[in-house]
């Protein structure tokens, strides 16, 4: 016995209808007293009796197969007797999910919800399935059963299914204390000095009778949890659901919590449907993506294709070397441009610094002009030969007599005394242009 699976039932959250759950105590009585013992089967039985397969022999362009799988039960993490986990039910979705026979996935669910564990790891499960996925239901498909349901891309419910919806979320819980008194048997229940917030909100209830923090703290959380999901997957839904009110298949229709009424062929045709549509879209994307390669490899030709795929003949593999050869080349050009135009930055570089000292010793020259009485006009080289006239003459004239020196155009009265600093710029300038 799974005792604490049954500990689990009695004391945890639920995703489950009050009415569905109510239905189960039967079954929870007898494997309290141990009647259930026996009937246990093994997983491959309950699979083969849970799983079913439907051929359609007018879907000739596709896979020809779906596969029913039958939730019947209430929603439980682990396996449970002959209830089988939501582990168990992904591991048989996964024997599907890249066989290219099966076209989907039918699940057709007659549960009112269970365990709040495992329900929303199987809902993320079910949001990803790379294949159709298909709910229905004849019966109850509410709280964690709905909650499986909302990944579908198509949900199809019997016109009179007993109840959709109860998207919430309650717990119950059982003191067994006073049973316990009654048979001369007295609970203790001891913490740890530090474990004060240990079963806090739980302790709350069952000793002082106070719901306020477990609701607030456990089960608040979770139904947003709910909420958010059902949104994401099905935004479509009326926010009077979100209350945890159930309706049958008919008034679902107008609350968006299932897109049709019908039968479970109905639901079996719209995974084909889905199928049809997939491969369509697949086959349009690989005909963009064949178009692609072509440009890029420089194909005139469009590419051969099977049903496995693409594939280049003899001579578009000739055009494809050429083309590769003819790339290479180009990029051995390219690149001895590159080098050409980063040889070119660094003379670039050069010329730059040139023309900045050219600038500078062009103003040197300028003011040495204006020094010697000389206008500084003309072409650099005019300058230059100016100034070099005006060395050449100071450098015949008597070196007793003083130089004179025109300034802005006038003589003045009397012969000035220069003093020429020989390591000054420009008088440097002056004699290597001398020399």
């Amino acid at each position: 016995m799974n005792t604490n699976t049954i500990s689990n039932l009695f004391t945890g959250a639920f995703y489950i209808d009050s009415m569905y759950a109510q239905s189960c105590i039967p079954n929870l009585y007898n494997d309290l007293v141990g009647k259930n013992q026996n009937r246990e089967k093994s997983l491959n039985d309950l699979t083969n009796t849970l799983t079913s397969e439907v051929i359609s022999t007018e879907n000739t362009s596709g896979p020809q197969k779906v596969i029913v799988l039958n939730f019947n039960q209430p929603v439980v993490k682990y396996r449970y007797y002959d209830w089988l986990g939501t582990q168990d039910y992904m591991a048989i979705l996964n024997q599907y999910a890249n066989d290219p026979d099966v076209a989907g996935i039918v699940l057709n669910i007659d549960s009112g919800g269970g365990q709040v564990y495992g329900t929303g790891e199987f809902y993320d499960y079910l949001m990803n399935y790379p294949k159709p996925y298909v709910a229905f239901t004849h019966g109850y498909m509410c709280s964690g059963a709905y909650y499986m349901a909302a990944p579908a891309k198509h949900i199809v419910a019997n016109k009179r299914a007993d109840a959709i919806g109860s998207i919430g979320v309650y717990s119950t819980m059982v003191d067994f204390n006073g049973l316990w008194e009654k048979f001369g048997a007295k609970v203790h229940t001891m913490y740890a000095t530090k474990s004060t917030s240990k079963n806090a909100d739980y302790r709350e209830v069952i000793e002082n009778g106070n719901h306020e923090p477990y609701i607030k703290n456990q089960l608040d959380p979770i139904v947003e949890d709910f909420v958010t999901d059902m949104k994401e997957a099905r935004p479509q839904l009326s926010d009077v659901v979100f209350e945890g009110g159930t309706w049958t298949g008919k008034e679902s229709v107008a609350l968006g919590l299932i897109d049709e009424t019908g039968t479970l062929q109905t639901a079996i045709n719209k995974v084909f449907e889905l199928s049809q549509t997939n491969k369509s879209k697949n086959s349009n994307n690989m005909s963009k993506q064949r178009a692609n390669v072509q440009d890029v490899l420089g194909l005139e030709t469009p590419l051969a294709s099977t049903e496995n795929g693409s594939y280049l003949n003899d001579e578009q593999l000739d055009t494809l070397e050429a083309h590769i050869e003819t790339q290479t080349t180009a990029n051995a050009t390219l690149q001895s441009q590159l080098d050409a135009a980063t040889a070119n930055t660094d003379l670039n570089d050069q010329l730059a610094t040139a023309n900045a000292n050219l600038t500078n010793a062009e103003t040197e020259v300028d003011a040495m002009l204006t020094q010697a009485g000389l206008e500084a006009t003309g072409t650099f080289t005019e300058k230059l030969t100016a100034l070099n006239g005006k060395v050449t003459e100071m450098s015949k004239a008597d070196g007793a007599k003083p130089t004179v020196v025109k300034i802005d155009g006038a003589t003045p009265k009397k012969a000035a005394s220069v003093s020429i600093d020989a390591n000054a710029s420009h008088n440097q300038i002056a004699n290597q242009i001398h020399n």
